[in-house]
């Protein structure tokens, strides 16, 4: 896990939660941070995330020859459904190139294709957000250098998830893990400030990253619902449809907040 993060991360409750991981942490700090005892590396750099992780895989810093996959995670995200180990076994077993665990209905989102279906093990998408990706190392490998880094990381993630499924890649949500985006998404935070002091619009980079695209891949959508197996996977699978369709709905029925979609 490839972590960025300041001085009040997160990451702690992570490897908690988690005495018996199949996984290491890499510290990618944007602030001076000290170093944890348990990550096998600490660093300070990069404008962004995806920038420093590009930069310390380039320099050799960070060495993926002995993983098959690396997941990209911020630093204010919880866990609160599965596991981190569970969750790479799962995406290391369905052979997807790009992965993410599904978002917690009660946290901070920005699309709602992210939240959990509670219905599906996962769903095949085009698309999966830059909070918190999984990349197969061998992909990273090969696309590093092609994918886009946008000061602000907009449209990053539209365009490593098409450069994933251009070269006959899955892309997908994994819905037995979940994680808790607990903090807002606020345009006078930190960072966002200095994009505006240094003339960066967000919404610009998203559009120029698009315009790159086909137009088919411009919309995030779900390809497919995969369901547990077993004597009602037919059932499953049809309501997993329907709470898909109704995600808006249901949210408004059981007052969850409706953060950047309408």
């Amino acid at each position: 896990m490839f972590m960025r993060t300041g001085a009040n991360g997160l990451y702690p409750r992570w490897l908690a939660q988690e005495p018996e991981r199949n996984w290491d942490l890499f510290l990618s700090c944007y602030t001076p941070t000290p170093a944890d005892p348990a990550a096998i590396a600490t660093e300070t750099g990069g404008y962004n995330k995806l920038e420093h992780f590009r930069d310390c895989v380039t320099s050799g810093r960070l060495d993926l020859s002995p993983y098959r996959q690396v997941l990209l995670a911020d630093d204010d995200l919880d866990l609160t459904v599965g596991s981190l180990s569970a969750f790479f076994a799962q995406a290391d077993r369905l052979g997807l190139t790009v992965s993410h665990p599904a978002q917690d209905w009660s946290g901070y989102w920005s699309l709602r294709i992210m939240l959990r279906n509670p219905l599906a093990e996962w769903r095949e998408t085009n698309f999966v957000e830059i909070m918190c990706p999984c990349f197969d190392t061998a992909f990273v490998a090969r696309k590093l250098a092609d994918i886009p880094v946008t000061r602000s990381t907009w449209g990053s993630d539209y365009a490593f998830s098409h450069l994933a499924r251009a070269e006959g890649g899955r892309v997908g949500i994994i819905d037995t893990a979940v994680i808790r985006h607990v903090k807002p998404i606020q345009a006078s935070g930190a960072f966002y400030r200095k994009l505006a002091a240094d003339g960066v619009v967000p919404a610009d980079e998203l559009n120029a990253i698009l315009d790159t695209l086909p137009p088919i891949e411009r919309t995030p959508r779900v390809i497919a619902i995969h369901v547990r197996p077993g004597h009602l996977a037919g059932l499953r699978h049809g309501l997993a449809g329907l709470v898909e369709k109704k995600k808006r709905d249901i949210m408004k029925l059981f007052g969850h907040r409706q953060d950047r979609e309408d």
